[in-house]
């Protein structure tokens, strides 16, 4: 697909965006393989019950917990937090643009943003920059929070003439949820110190008593470690402390309204009545005709939204999902974790690598574009859109 066609789906098409955990690189840290380690530990731990797979599955989620969650307590530090946040405002200040200067007035001004990061990135990018964001709470002192929210538009009008307009929201829908949520009387409410209870019982146990997830070499570099030798830490471990000393981190860790991330991470809390409904939106505006989605720093591993988007793209034709591979080695893994060969029924679903989105942009007009593009990141996907926002000339109402 080529510059000149996501103009065409820009300007008539509803548009939804589902990001992942590459998209907050480099400030947060992937799920790399923390996904396979629970996974299999999971399954180990119905089987066995013993003390060596408590501690390793602390262990795990500790290091989820270091990488991803921690870093969101103190906004603010590094250039890698800086360049992160920049590209996420880069991409808000850029479609609300695009909904702006969209020509038809029958298409609504809402974006989507499905996204499974549990991160606070988004909603830090968009604060002070005159963005509508709707993270579906409601209410001032203590917020509440309320998938009904999503269906809202929002009106401005002038204070002579008494003109109104739709102005431009960005629904932030998080499906495996959020670290600040947290649940009172059975409600999702907003957590403002998330944080205390986890790094409290981190503290009073004190880093030597967690597997180190890494390997690291002579020359300093940081190597995975396997299961297998995660396991094993854990045993020597087994040898020193008592398995009911992690049980307070674990069931302060278990607080979090966050599907961890396994396998089997839906079939968890499918009965669970917001994760319920954040998927069956997800699948109704895949649903709705005419409609985009463009995927960005996700790699599809999460079985049931692979399966839910590829059934989405055969039951819909006008619907169109376009994958943007951070390089063109990922392609083939797109293909296999959603499911396809070359291409799906409707042949709708498009992946597009950094030497693919070279080879359809050969044309003078949109060439310079694209001709730095060396990886398929947040920053390079905003320069594409980027680029279109400045050939699209306003609408007037």
């Amino acid at each position: 697909m080529n510059i000149k066609e996501l103009t065409y789906y820009i300007q008539s098409a509803n548009i939804n965006f589902l990001i992942g955990s590459g998209a907050s690189r480099p400030y947060l840290a992937t799920l790399g393989s923390i996904e396979k380690l629970l996974t299999r530990l999971n399954d180990d731990m119905h089987s066995h019950h013993e003390a060596k797979y408590k501690i390793a599955e602390a262990s795990i989620y500790k290091a989820f917990y270091d990488s991803v969650i921690a870093p969101n307590r103190f906004f603010g530090y590094g250039s890698d937090y800086w360049e992160t946040k920049s590209n996420y405002q880069n991409y808000l200040i850029i479609w609300n643009n695009l909904l702006n200067k969209r020509h038809s007035r029958i298409l609504n001004k809402q974006l989507n943003i499905f996204t499974t990061n549990v991160d606070l990135m988004i909603e830090d990018s968009a604060s002070g920059i005159g963005i509508e964001l709707n993270d579906g709470f409601r209410g001032s002192i203590n917020p509440i929070y309320d998938e009904a929210n999503f269906m809202k538009s929002i009106m401005q009008t002038s204070i002579h003439f008494q003109h109104t307009s739709e102005i431009p929201v960005f629904n932030l829908l998080k499906i495996h949820g959020s670290i600040n949520w947290s649940d009172r009387d059975n409600h999702i409410v907003h957590e403002r110190f998330w944080y205390c209870s986890v790094d409290d019982e981190i503290k009073k146990l004190g880093d030597d008593k967690f597997v180190n997830l890494f390997n690291i070499g002579s020359d300093g570099r940081k190597t995975e470690k396997t299961y297998e030798q995660i396991i094993e830490g854990a045993e020597e471990l087994e040898l020193l402390y008592e398995a009911s000393e992690y049980d307070a981190f674990i069931t302060a860790y278990k607080k979090f309204i966050i599907v961890n991330p396994t396998k089997r991470k839906f079939a968890e809390t499918v009965l669970d009545y917001h994760f319920y409904e954040l998927m069956r939106l997800y699948s109704n505006a895949l649903e709705k005709e005419n409609s985009v989605l463009f995927v960005v720093g996700f790699s599809f591993a999460d079985e049931h939204i692979a399966t839910l988007t590829r059934r989405s793209a055969e039951n819909n034709p006008t619907l169109k999902v376009i994958i943007f591979a951070y390089c063109d080695e990922e392609e083939e893994s797109f293909k296999k974790n959603i499911g396809i060969d070359s291409t799906c029924v409707n042949n709708n679903i498009l992946i597009i690598t950094p030497t693919k989105i070279k080879e359809l942009n050969v044309d003078e007009e949109y060439k310079n574009a694209v001709s730095d593009i060396e990886h398929l990141d947040m920053n390079a996907v905003n320069k594409i859109f980027e680029y279109i926002n400045n050939i699209i000339h306003a609408s007037y109402e």
